[in-house]
């Protein structure tokens, strides 16, 4: 780059010399000419002048021509010049070239008029006088030729010095300039170094010139531009930085379209709401992108009016969304934004508040309205018959444990579910963990009838558990299995090891539970239909997947209607 600087300014320097030197060379030219011709028309003229005079007495004698002949041969050789004797009517008389007549023949009018003439003809220096007698009458004219080739000689000359003066003052010029201009360049090359990356946008670490010279404002200019450019773009950058942060960290989706409506602007969230692509989506349609007629038409009235507000279900999974659409009118003018809230998860904890309600009311309603019933009868008169009271009462005190324990588990639950239930983890082997299950339901299991076994290999694994928590899970899982499976049925407890984790089942061979209920049983206080005649809260099972959940590990059911149930879950290894 500084190579095409330096020539680029030089170039006009040299350019500027070059012309120079022709113009002078051609004035100097033509200067040597005039004097030149101004010589030989002087030392013509005074030439002539004496030989008019030494010529004069030869006229009017009997043997004119030949002693004019003689004596022009003589004088030409003395002269190296041609003369020429010629009558006024332009005859020739006598001629150094042995009577052959003048190379040239010019200006006898104006001789004739003015006296005499002169004039370069083809390089030949043309001199011509009219010869007067003593008696000044014209009584004949005589021409001098002498050659010009000494003027065009020196014209070469001159020529050549020029050219020499030119080559050496070319090469001086070039050495002096290319020295000065180099130290003159290195601060422009510095600074449109700085100036190239600064259009790239880097503004740090550039390479100023210290000095500068002329250049010294232009470069105290750009520094001061990178500094506030620099600063700017840092600020800029710092706060497109944050809101990116903002907007990839945001839970609600944010679509931003312009006049055109091609989407311009997109966040993660709203593509995981619409199962959508930054990298393919942006630049398209919203029309395409979105493809719902609902969402389209609030962005269409948005862009025409004002802002727009809607909630809406889409897609197969029933999302329910609420959706703002707001004209940036000041901000972006034509643009659009889109801000999406995915309310289903709200939607569904409020279905699930409702329900909750509803089953709370519903599992105290019963007990309730049991203790109401038998207090009226006791009140009726029941209390005067003491077998009738005492079964009466003890048919309250049934109503109320039932009561106690719904409350108790309502309790439990919510603790576990807000995470206040203090864990105490231990490095604990399988085996120990379902031994004391099995030794507190084996008399249960006995009195139903049913039979309960304990399969465990001793050489499993350890997990990290909380054993009491563990434990209660495991009794609720063979609570369960004894209350729904008839006399002689079987029920067994084992373990084995899956990968990283050590899966225990209780499995039993139980009544079974519908296909349509396995997806819903660890809800809270849901109940299948065959359960509802046994009786029970509804939480067990809810409470269990909780704890499980809060060891890391996952809890679920496989049952055939009919032939019996597993329940499992699984535990990482320690």
């Amino acid at each position: 780059m500084r190579r095409q600087l330096r020539w680029r300014s030089l170039l006009p320097y040299l350019i500027i010399f070059v012309l120079t030197i022709m113009i002078l060379s051609l004035l100097i030219a033509v200067d040597m000419r005039d004097r030149h011709v101004e010589y030989l028309q002087d030392q013509l003229s005074n030439t002539a002048q004496l030989i008019e005079i030494q010529a004069r007495p030869y006229y009017g004698t009997p043997d004119e021509a030949s002693q004019l002949e003689a004596y022009a041969k003589q004088l030409s050789e003395t002269l190296n010049i041609e003369i020429a004797f010629l009558n006024i009517d332009e005859s020739l008389v006598a001629s150094s070239t042995s009577g052959e007549a003048p190379s040239t023949i010019f200006g006898l009018t104006s001789a004739l008029k003015e006296g005499q003439a002169f004039a370069i003809v083809e390089n030949t220096a043309v001199f011509i006088k009219v010869i007067h007698n003593s008696e000044s009458n014209e009584i004949g004219l005589l021409q001098l030729q002498s050659p010009a080739d000494l003027f065009n000689d020196s014209t070469a000359v001159i020529f050549r010095y020029m050219i020499s003066a030119l080559l050496i003052g070319l090469t001086a010029i070039i050495v002096v300039a290319l020295i000065v201009k180099d130290r003159q360049l290195i601060p422009v090359e510095k600074l449109t170094i700085a100036a190239q990356e600064m259009s790239f946008g880097h503004f740090t670490d550039l390479d100023f010139p210290e000095k500068a010279g002329e250049l010294n404002d232009l470069s105290q200019a750009l520094q001061d531009i990178t500094q506030n450019l620099g600063k700017q773009i840092e600020t800029l950058t710092s706060e497109r930085g944050m809101l990116s942060a903002v907007l990839n960290q945001m839970t609600d989706g944010v679509i931003i379209t312009d006049s055109e409506g091609r989407v311009k602007l997109l966040n993660p969230a709203a593509e995981r709401i619409f199962q959508i692509n930054q990298n393919k989506d942006l630049e398209r349609s919203i029309v395409e992108v979105l493809r719902y007629h609902q969402l389209v038409e609030l962005w269409r009235m948005a862009k025409d009016g004002d802002r727009q507000s809607t909630m809406l279900e889409i897609g197969p999974n029933h999302m329910f969304l609420q959706v703002v659409g707001i004209p940036l009118k000041a901000l972006l003018p034509g643009s659009t934004m889109l801000l999406i809230q995915d309310l289903t998860q709200l939607r569904r904890l409020e279905t699930v508040r409702r329900d909750f309600i509803s089953n709370v009311s519903h599992e105290l309603r019963t007990p309730l309205a049991s203790l109401k019933a038998l207090a009226e009868t006791l009140q009726e008169g029941a209390l005067d018959d003491p077998p009738a009271a005492r079964r009466f009462i003890l048919r309250m005190e049934t109503e109320i444990d039932n009561l106690t324990q719904l409350v108790n588990e309502l309790l439990e639950l919510s603790k576990i579910e807000s995470g206040k239930v203090p864990l105490s983890f231990h490095r604990v082997q399988p085996c120990e963990l379902l031994q004391p299950a099995y030794e507190r339901m084996a008399l249960q299991a006995e009195r139903a009838g049913l039979k309960l076994t304990l399969n465990c290999q001793p050489d499993l694994p350890a997990v990290f558990a909380d054993p009491n928590r563990i434990t209660q899970v495991l009794i609720n899982l063979v609570h369960n299995a004894i209350k729904f499976t008839p006399p002689d049925g079987e029920i067994s407890l084992n373990a084995y090891q899956d990968g990283e984790q050590i899966v225990f089942f209780v499995k039993d061979s139980g009544v079974g539970i519908a296909r349509k209920d396995l997806g819903r049983i660890f809800e809270r206080f849901y109940k299948a239909d065959r359960a509802r005649a046994g009786g029970g809260t509804g939480l067990g099972l809810s409470i269990s997947r909780h704890m499980i959940e809060s060891h890391g590990g996952y809890i679920w059911a496989e049952s055939d209607e009919g032939i019996g149930s597993t329940f499992y879950f699984s535990l990482p290894i320690a």
